[in-house]
């Protein structure tokens, strides 16, 4: 984990950087994959912020769709299978880290569609406090560094087609074009076959 008093300052705005490889503590989040592939468990003293943050529900699951979704995990959950989910919105910047990933998918969506998902967020609860975006911080930061830190992934300079050169056997779902719902029967759908 990084910490908030930790996250580097952009030269140009002055701005918390929130958004570069540099917040993020990558040889701790690979540490503990590690950890789960070796012990089948997260690390005694894991902990997760996720659950302290507030999310409107507006891209919740239907409770027929989960429980469908949940039998066919189910069907492919063996006594020796673990799934962890490792979520991140720079999880193929790192080489090492993406090396560990069996099951790789990619979620994007338009330019707008993602400023507006940002900028519509309440904040985010911190290691050491509460983060909220100041005004205009998607298009001063969270976009151009989107853009430089997985230019790599990308083909051409739409933003839109993933070279599957760069990260092999990668799903790409544009949640501009499928529902939630269509979204994890996909992912899903993906589990079932590299499993």
């Amino acid at each position: 984990m990084t910490f908030s008093s930790e996250i580097p300052i952009d030269p140009e705005t002055k701005l918390d950087n929130w958004d570069c490889p540099d917040a993020v503590d990558f040889c701790r989040l690979d540490d503990t994959v590690q950890h789960v592939l070796e012990h089948k468990q997260l690390p005694e003293k894991y902990r997760s912020n996720e659950d302290n943050n507030t999310h409107d529900g507006s891209a919740t699951l239907s409770k027929e769709a989960l429980e469908r979704l949940e039998a066919a995990i189910a069907a492919i959950n063996q006594d020796d299978t673990l799934f962890l989910i490792v979520d991140g919105f720079m999880l193929f910047w790192d080489e090492r880290l993406c090396a560990h990933l069996d099951c790789k998918v990619f979620i994007t969506a338009s330019y707008d569609t993602l400023k507006q998902r940002r900028e519509s967020r309440q904040g985010y609860v911190t290691t050491e406090g509460y983060w909220k975006d100041p005004p205009g911080y998607f298009d001063t930061i969270v976009w151009p560094q989107y853009i430089k830190w997985n230019k790599h992934l990308f083909v051409g300079e739409e933003h839109s087609e993933i070279e599957h050169k760069a990260v092999q056997h990668v799903l790409v779902l544009d949640t501009d074009k499928h529902s939630i719902e269509e979204t994890a029967n996909a992912v899903v759908e993906k589990l079932v076959t590299t499993f």
